[in-house]
Formats: C-alpha cells, structure tokens, sequence
C-alpha cells in the first residue's frame, strides 16, 4: 500500500510538470523576412494570467540581444544582416513556473531602403543602432531632428540618396552639441541652402498661421516635447488638428505633460483621444531597444502653437533667369521690376514674368503701403513679429496670398500678415514700361544723391534719396516729373535726373 501511494504521488507529480510544461506558442511575420524587415513577433501563453515573457535572439550562434522580463506579447525586431536568427521566449507564470519556446527565423535578402514621401521611420526600431550621428550618439539615441528633416525633404519630392537618415547624419553631424541635442536652427537653415527650400529663424506660434502654413504646403519642424523633434506635413479640414510625423512616438508620450493632446483619426472622420500608444492602430514595439516606433497621428493645434513650429518651405517664388525655371528669394519687389536672389547671385526681373506656387499666371500682386505711418508684420494672432517687420511708406512688398482682412506676404526675411486697410494693392505690370537710370548733370556714377517725392512736386514730402546710377522703372509722368520704381518703393523725381534707356517717344505719359 505504501508503495502504492509513493506511485501515485510520482505520477500525479509527472502529470502536473507535463501541464506546467506545455509549449508556448510563437508565431512570426513575414514568413521570409529580409534584412531591414520589420519581423512582428506574437507570443501566445498557453494559460492564462502570465506574469511576463523575457526575449532573447541569437545570429548564427551569436547573440544579439538578451532582454529583461516584460509584459508584452506582440513585440518586433529589425534584421540588420542576414543569417540564421534564433529567438527564444521564456514566458513566466510564478516565481518557479515558466514556458520557453525557441524559433528560428530565417533571414535572407535585403529589403528595398524605407523611403519616398510616405515613409515613417522608427528611430527606435534597432536599424539606426551603432549609425554615428556625432562622435558619442549614434541616431537610434540621439537622431530625432535628423530624422524630420528626412520626413521633410522626401515630402518635398527630393528623391536623392543623401536624405536617407544616416547620410543626413554624417552631412549635419556638426549640429548636434553634447548634453543639449541638435542645433535645430542651424541644421534646417544650412539644409535649406543644400537643397534649395525655405525656412526662417522666427518660429511660427500663431494657431491660424500655422493652419494657413500646413494648407499652403508648407511642413514644420518642432520641438514636440522637450528633448525630442517631430515634423508636422497637414491640418485638418476645421483647422483644430495637426498631423505629425514622429520617429519616436515613444518619447514624446512619456514626456507629454498635457492631457487631450494626441489624437487618431475614426473612420468616420472624428477623432478620438490617444492616451497611450497603444492607441495608435498599427504602433509596434521593439524588444531589441525596448522601445516604440514611429507613427502618425493628430495633435491638438493649440499645444502645437504654445511649443512654436519652424518652418520648411518649398520655394514659394520662382524666375527664370536664363537657364530654367528655379526657386529665388526676394530682395525687393514692385508692380514693374522685382528683384530676386539665388545663390548669391542677383537678377532684376519683370514681376509679370514671376510664377508663384498656387498662383496662375498673370496672377501676381504686390501691396503698395500708403498709410503714412507705414505697416507691421505681424504673425496670424495680429502681433508684431519681432525683427526688422516695419514696411515704410511707399514701399512694396510681394503677395504670397490674400485673405479677407489681411495678406500673407515676404518682408525682408520675414514672412508675415500686413493689414489690407494699410496697403493699395497692385497687379503685376503686363504691358511694355521705361526704364531708366538716375543721373546728375547727366553723369550717372559718382555719389551725388536725387530725393525722391511723395507726389509730383519739389515741395512735397521727401520719401528717400537715390544715389546716381540706381536703375528704375517708369509707372507714368505727370509734367516734368517721373512716378518710378527702384529699390523696392515707389516715388517721384524730377525728369532732369532720369536718363532713359529706350526712346523718349516711348514715354507712357
């Protein structure tokens, strides 16, 4: 009977191990993964209440990573060589209770580089591991501004290798300073010389200037929570919300200090509220870095406009100097002639032959400021923009669009709004029109000055003073006075400081 009992206790024992045993169940996608893959792993407990799963992945016999217990059982990883993976998965139910189960996933074959204009990178997916940014991060740590300047160029259409994240970090490595992260001023203005887009140094912190922004085309780049950058690319259809582009959505969830901030997009067009990134429909999570990857989603315009959104901008304006249609900046504008800049170089244009984006041709105006006082810059809330943002009288500036009450214009490196009840405004010129040169005594060098009037008189207000050999444009002439464009503003001056370049019957009186 004793011997009865001690058998029927060993086997009770066995038939309790073989339930305690049983094989956790693995699964993995694609089915033939390749090098740059995202390889989506599900572990499925074979009981219930399990306490947490532990992951581990060898190469060939070499390992790749040894992890911690965590409690998550839909994980992914990155391959970043080819080889016989090997991972295994230790799932634990109690302190002495566990299931380990061991797959092999092979991997063969490189897959096509993550780019074009709807790529979203993850930072934190494990490729950009041991990729240098600077001399002591590489960009899995420290990239994220690296990372939306990629998001934006291939917005932007440049299809060119160098925007691929790694080459952008070895370009603009010199951006990042040790214990502060990337100089993100500098790196977006030296990447718009590089590849020929537009940005400024005032960040845009009005609500309706970034909406009017993102509906241009524009995209921004910003600081969406401290220590992290993120890029934004649309807005929209009420203006409340702002898609953002973010490599690490990770981080900025567990820096968001503001609740009702992030936001999916429903089926149905609403949104709803992203509390975790969980929420967020297709979010992975990598057990090599332990870490999410990147994700659009919605954020609340509001907190966009409190951080402040630096601005990326297509070329807005373009000319044709000579050799093709290509973007230019401003130097100063009028109704007549508009001179533009690229490169260093210089060109006086007839506006009528500028093409602005969104703009049919024909369709270019610039604002003539007539109030005596001059006007303001401002940003979409109505504020002054801090920097050289006063127009003065009689000056003109060229219209990137028109609203109701205000236009949206270029001002000597500023964008802003101008008060329509401020400005006259004028069409771009489409007929023939004089241009002369500023003389004295028929002599057109030296540095004598003419001044330049309000309106057709000696004794009329004085606007400004032209040296000799200041190219203009003729508008009209009223008896013995030119009304003329140069340097940008409109003024009367004496005929006997003009010398013509065409034939006097030419003249548009």
């Amino acid at each position: 009977m004793k011997r009865l009992l001690v058998f029927l206790s060993l086997l009770l024992l066995a038939l309790a191990c073989s339930a305690a045993c049983g094989e956790v169940a693995v699964s993995f996608s694609p089915a033939n993964p390749r090098t740059g893959d995202y390889v989506d792993v599900t572990v499925l407990p074979e009981r219930e209440n399990p306490q947490d799963v532990t992951y581990g992945l060898a190469c060939d016999g070499e390992t790749v990573f040894s992890g911690k217990p965590v409690e998550r059982y839909s994980v992914s990883f990155r391959p970043r060589k080819e080889g016989t993976y090997t991972l295994t998965v230790t799932v634990r139910y109690g302190k002495n209770d566990s299931e380990t189960a061991e797959i092999t996933v092979p991997v063969a074959g490189a897959a096509p580089a993550q780019e074009g204009p709807e790529v979203v990178y993850s930072q934190k997916d494990g490729w950009w591991y041991k990729k240098k940014y600077s001399s002591t991060r590489d960009l899995q740590k420290a990239g994220c501004a690296i990372f939306a300047l990629s998001h934006a160029l291939q917005r932007m259409g440049i299809a060119d290798e160098s925007v691929i994240p790694d080459k952008l970090g070895r370009t603009y490595s010199g951006y990042y300073v040790e214990g502060r992260g990337t100089y993100n001023e500098g790196l977006t203005s030296k990447a718009a010389q590089d590849y020929d887009f537009l940005t400024q140094k005032a960040l845009l912190k009005s609500a309706r200037e970034i909406a009017d922004s993102l509906r241009r085309g524009d995209y921004l780049s910003f600081s969406i929570v401290d220590g992290h950058i993120a890029l934004a690319d649309g807005i929209s259809e009420d203006g409340t919300k702002v898609h953002i582009i973010d490599s690490a959505a990770g981080a900025t969830f567990e820096r968001m200090k503001t609740a009702g901030t992030i936001f999916r997009l429903e089926a149905d067009g609403s949104f709803t509220e992203a509390a975790v990134p969980e929420d967020l429909p297709g979010m992975r999570w990598f057990f090599e870095s332990q870490e999410y990857g990147g994700m659009a989603y919605w954020m609340d315009i509001g907190y966009c406009a409190k951080r402040g959104m630096r601005l990326l901008r297509p070329h807005w304006l373009k000319a044709d100097p000579g050799d093709g249609l290509r973007g230019v900046s401003v130097e100063y504008a009028g109704a007549l002639i508009t001179k533009v800049t690229r490169e260093k170089e210089s060109w006086r244009l007839p506006t009528r032959d500028l093409q602005i984006t969104g703009v049919g041709p024909g369709a270019v105006q610039v604002a003539l400021v007539t109030n005596k006082n001059g006007t303001w810059l401002l940003d979409g809330d109505g504020k002054k923009i801090s920097g050289k943002s006063k127009v003065k009288r009689n000056y003109m500036v060229l219209l990137v669009s028109a609203g109701e009450d205000k236009l949206y214009t270029w001002w000597d490196g500023i964008f802003g709004y101008i008060s329509l009840k401020d400005v006259t405004l004028l069409p771009a010129a489409s007929g023939d029109f004089l241009t002369g040169v500023i003389a004295q005594n028929g002599y057109t060098t030296g540095g004598s000055q003419v001044t330049v009037h309000l309106n057709p008189d000696a004794k009329s207000t004085g606007l400004a003073m032209w040296k000799t050999g200041t190219p203009v444009a003729i508008v009209e002439k009223q008896g013995s006075y030119y009304l003329m464009e140069a340097k940008g503003m409109r003024g009367w001056v004496h005929e006997k400081y003009v010398i013509l370049d065409q034939a006097e019957e030419a003249d548009p009186s």
